[in-house]
């Protein structure tokens, strides 16, 4: 009888740990996946995943990100502008992120510094970057005078707005709050 329930206990402990396992490496295979790689799985039956950017995209996004010079990007539309300030917060990439704010003066609403100090709590997760940012690759721009427009792309929960500003030099860069 104590065979009986030893073997039971052998055989259910031997597959929670294959299954921990199991999870283990799936964990792993996914963290070392690149942003259009990288799928968020939503319950159970509800796959999210981020944008792909386009070859000019990735070329002006790993050109910006050795230098944060806006030269790499005035070849880009808006909408590709804002996909790659998505794709740097979700790269944790936050020099980058705060290197594609409009440089305007009128409309700087923080510093670098200022911007250094954002705990990493407080700057969402995959998860929560994917939902608010998906379809933005789908949107329209809007322009709504010389420098300022936005990009009104459709969410689960309705229309967002993404609000850009061009720079003196015409490069298109990301407002400040720009969810609208």
């Amino acid at each position: 009888m104590i065979n009986k329930y030893f073997y039971k206990v052998v055989v259910l402990g031997t597959i929670l740990l294959s299954a921990c396992s199991a999870e283990k490496t799936e964990q792993k295979s996914i963290e070392g996946k690149s942003v259009e790689d990288k799928v968020i799985v939503e319950g159970s039956s509800t796959a999210l995943s981020l944008f792909e950017l386009t070859a000019k995209e990735e070329e002006a996004y790993i050109n910006f990100q050795k230098d944060l010079n806006t030269i790499h990007l005035s070849e880009l539309e808006p909408i590709s502008i804002a996909k790659l300030y998505v794709k740097a917060g979700f790269d944790k990439k936050y020099d980058v992120e705060y290197a594609l704010y409009t440089d305007r003066e009128e409309y700087i609403q923080w510093s670098k510094e200022v911007d250094e100090e954002i705990p990493e709590s407080h700057r969402g997760s995959d998860e929560q970057i994917i939902k608010q940012f998906k379809n933005i690759d789908k949107g329209t721009f809007v322009q709504t005078s010389d420098y300022e427009g936005y990009i009104e792309y459709d969410l689960d929960e309705g229309t967002n707005g993404f609000q850009m500003i061009k720079n003196e030099d015409g490069v298109w860069q990301v407002s400040f709050m720009p969810i609208q």
